[in-house]
């Protein structure tokens, strides 16, 4: 079965750090915005939304999912995932699984939402990687009556420019690489029994979701 470590309350804040908010365009060239800012702005309207009272729990889980779609960089993040397995595939075999994978992302983070209990997000670092990538490095810290002040995780995202946006292709928590953690199972999946059966294991997985 495939499953997602630490599925907790702060995957919420994670990707929704990332997540809300329409994509944040790179400005002219001679004064380019640098990924903590993008960083920071989202956090920003993240938080605003999460902490909007007007909004269902239903509604915040649709924001997520649509919103997710536009900001996150599948493409990179299906393939990061997939390592070595994924230039084995075919092109039609590619395209199922990236649609497959974008859906179990999605699916897996969007009812964390219903969790939120007024957590707040501290911007601490930034680093460039190689690729020319960006890592914001950021806190989740409790506020009011749960744990004010304290660290409760740190969460990093990995972003890359393309297109005039920057996107998100990786998040970890408190050490734990999303990717990495997809890649560790999803090759074991294509040793044993390739894209067939990662496939199945997905499309079950999605479909269990949706209900």
């Amino acid at each position: 079965m495939i499953k997602t470590r630490r599925i907790v309350l702060v995957s919420a804040l994670a990707l929704l750090s990332v997540c809300f908010g329409s994509a944040i365009q790179l400005q002219a060239a001679d004064k380019p915005a640098t990924p903590r800012a993008v960083i920071e702005n989202v956090v920003r309207e993240a938080l605003a939304i999460l902490r909007d009272t007007k909004l269902s729990a239903a509604d915040k889980r649709e924001k997520v999912q649509q919103i997710a779609y536009d900001n996150l960089n599948f493409e990179v993040m299906s393939k990061l995932s997939l390592g070595r397995y994924y230039k084995t595939l075919t092109g039609a075999q590619q395209s199922q699984y990236a649609e497959a994978f974008k859906q179990h992302v999605t699916n897996t983070y969007r009812h964390t939402t219903d969790h939120y209990t007024d957590e707040d997000v501290k911007i601490t670092a930034d680093r460039k990687e190689a690729d020319d990538d960006w890592t914001v490095l950021t806190e989740i810290v409790g506020t009011k009556d749960n744990k004010p002040g304290q660290e409760i995780a740190k969460v990093d995202y990995r972003l890359r420019g393309k297109d005039n946006q920057w996107k998100v292709i990786d998040l970890t928590i408190d050490g734990v690489s999303m990717v990495q953690n997809f890649r560790s199972q999803f090759q074991e999946i294509m040793a044993s029994g390739g894209i067939d059966k990662l496939l199945q294991l997905l499309r079950e997985k999605n479909a269990a979701n949706e209900k």
